[in-house]
């Protein structure tokens, strides 16, 4: 089977990119991968998997415009003239043409639970054309939650038997406790703080709720129950301006940090050493930062809500992300280690995210399809 990939995913490898990745390089070999990206985002890519070959297409991976017209208008041309059995469209855009049956896979519908997520233009065009039609137009839409399939039943309309979970997932090769001087030295070099509470991912407001874990920080802080610092890790995301302006405002400036993109050596280094990672997002069609925070050792609070408490499970702890006295108990708790979790429990429940488990699940929805 031959299945044609489209290799968009945006300016940077980030968790859409990690996910094809890490599904592709798991295979088991029986699939061919044919994944066009763009040209200056061939050498982004870690493709280790000999079956998938890359291929360019001449837009930079910086005109979004460019590339939502490439997908929609030429993609389908290269399929065909590939001879494929399937087209796969990961990042998924609007689908309006289609030679051959095609899988989409829909993170979340971030766009319909979060008001002002977007401009209203983005808004308009996501939840009236793109969402929409894709939904109706794919032969398979792939989710990675329980949460996103209801969402996607809920919104879009779409029947269950046409929705397949396959969960993102954690390498637990990569992301695992580091051993603590090494991880001290790799943060001591950055000028980070060694005694932290942690926040990774983009920084934007409101959909990431990074705002309330700063605000939490600052109580445990006016409480006096606490007197380390706050790391923010990750790039800038869409309101972060406000982040950045309350920041500059707060009494506790000097205790909060903004580190920009990080390394996964950093990533795991933080996910190590930190007192508690607060992850309270409004919503997650998923959320793999708490997930790779658990393998790495870390206290994990996560939202009561959207997919997050599903990802953690029993191991994690769920808060209102709305409540401020409540994410700041959570994480006083957890630091005091009133909820310790066992290794073994941990460690069980992770081992359902193994990449080489997803992946087949991931190839048996696409060898279904082209039957």
């Amino acid at each position: 089977m031959k299945v044609v990939v489209s290799g968009y995913i945006g300016k940077k490898i980030t968790g859409i990119g990690r996910n094809l990745e890490n599904l592709l390089n798991n295979s088991k070999g029986t699939i061919q991968y044919i994944v066009y990206t763009n040209y200056d985002m061939l050498n982004e890519f870690d493709f280790t998997n000999k079956n998938v070959e890359m291929k360019t297409y001449n837009v930079s991976k910086n005109s979004s415009m460019k590339n939502l017209l490439w997908t929609t208008f030429v993609f389908p041309f290269k399929v065909l003239h590939e001879k494929a059995d399937i087209a796969l469209i990961p990042n998924f855009t609007l689908l309006l043409l289609k030679f051959k049956p095609t899988v989409v896979i829909m993170h979340d519908l971030i766009e319909f639970n979060v008001p002002n997520k977007f401009s209203k233009l983005k808004m308009f065009y996501r939840t009236k054309l793109a969402d929409p039609i894709t939904a109706k137009m794919s032969n398979k839409i792939i989710t990675v939650s329980q949460n996103s399939k209801r969402d996607i039943v809920k919104y879009l309309n779409v029947k269950e038997d046409r929705i397949a979970v396959v969960y993102n997932g954690v390498d637990t090769k990569k992301f695992h406790k580091m051993e603590e001087q090494k991880a001290s030295e790799i943060i001591k070099n950055r000028n980070w703080p060694t005694e932290f509470i942690l926040y990774a991912g983009t920084i934007d407001h409101p959909g990431k709720n990074a705002m309330n874990v700063i605000k939490a920080y600052e109580k445990l802080v006016q409480r006096k129950v606490y007197d380390g610092k706050l790391i923010l890790a990750g790039m800038p995301g869409s309101g972060f301006e406000e982040i950045e302006h309350y920041i500059q405002k707060s009494e506790y400036k000097e205790g909060i940090v903004l580190t920009g993109y990080v390394t996964d050596e950093e990533l795991i280094a933080l996910y190590s050493m930190c007192k508690a990672f607060c992850f309270v997002s409004l919503y997650e069609g998923f959320g793999i930062p708490p997930l790779e925070a658990l393998a790495c050792g870390a206290k994990v609070i996560v939202s009561d809500s959207s997919a997050l408490p599903e990802v953690v499970g029993s191991v994690g702890v769920t808060v209102n992300p709305l409540d401020v006295d409540a994410i700041a108990d959570s994480i006083l708790t957890e630091m005091q280690g009133h909820n310790n979790k066992n290794v073994d429990e941990v460690k069980k429940h992770i081992e359902q995210y193994d990449w080489k488990k997803l992946s087949a699940e991931f190839e048996e929805v696409l060898i279904n399809v082209g039957k």
